[in-house]
């Protein structure tokens, strides 16, 4: 049976529109890097951090917040902004390709500061 060139058409746009909706690479970016203890519990200490960002929401991968739920970054100029969660107050700035994540804590008290790049 032949298909006419119109519906083998429809059935590619089709299948490539769906491919498309359901792939996550066009929707987020993954980020991460090492941090550095700078006061408190650890000072001195290197860590690791890892997150994924979709449409400005924040999830975490590793790190003292990776049971948390995601969170929006009310920002439409990249990542950047403050959101207090159950591991302490985060906050987030973007240049370019590096998004310096700093984490204050109170129990046990810390400051957690990160350089974070994305990862292909």
């Amino acid at each position: 049976m032949k298909f006419p060139i119109q519906r083998l058409h429809i059935i590619l746009t089709t299948v490539f529109l769906l491919w498309g909706l359901g792939s996550p690479a066009f929707a987020q970016q993954i980020w991460s890097g090492t941090g550095r203890i700078i006061s408190g519990a650890g000072e001195g200490g290197t860590v690791e951090l890892k997150l994924v960002v979709a449409d400005n929401r924040v999830q975490f991968l590793s790190g003292p917040s990776k049971n948390d739920p995601p969170f929006q970054l009310n920002n439409s100029t990249g990542l950047n902004g403050t959101v207090k969660v159950n591991a302490g107050t985060w906050q987030f700035v973007q240049t370019g390709n590096e998004l310096g994540v700093s984490l204050s804590q109170n129990n046990p008290y810390r400051i957690i500061r990160y350089r974070l790049f994305p990862k292909p």
